[in-house]
């Protein structure tokens, strides 16, 4: 009997120290045919906030979006992005009213990609 218990230990501590992947059964989210699309249509060009044509913060390209919205690859809780579009009320709600605030399943896009790393994919 005592030969068992440091087996059951070793099995107990192994499973402990495993690291989880909480992304590895969820699709892999892309920049250009996911994330893209939704800035495009609610933030950059067909807003008219953050586009060509704007003086605020331009979010045209992944390297804007990247570096002008503090995306922290792996860590949506400690992205400006991800914390501004969960804002439904208030003045730094994004996309601002009148526009439609995103969509949960958009929302949920954005999180997850900048949860896979945030890539240029």
């Amino acid at each position: 009997m005592k030969r068992f218990i440091p087996v059951l230990w070793l099995l107990a501590w192994s499973a402990c120290t495993t690291q989880v992947d909480p992304t590895a059964d969820l699709p892999v989210i892309s920049y250009q045919t996911d994330i893209s699309p939704i800035i495009s249509a609610n933030c950059a060009l067909d807003s008219g906030c953050h586009g060509g044509n704007s003086e605020e913060i331009l979010l045209l390209t992944y390297d804007e979006l990247i570096n002008n919205c503090g995306v922290a690859a792996g860590k949506p809780h400690q992205s400006d992005l991800y914390k501004v579009i969960r804002l439904y009320t208030g003045e730094k709600a994004m996309p601002p009213k009148p526009n439609a605030p995103l969509t949960d399943e958009q929302i949920g896009m954005i999180y997850l990609w900048i949860l896979q790393g945030a890539q240029d994919n």
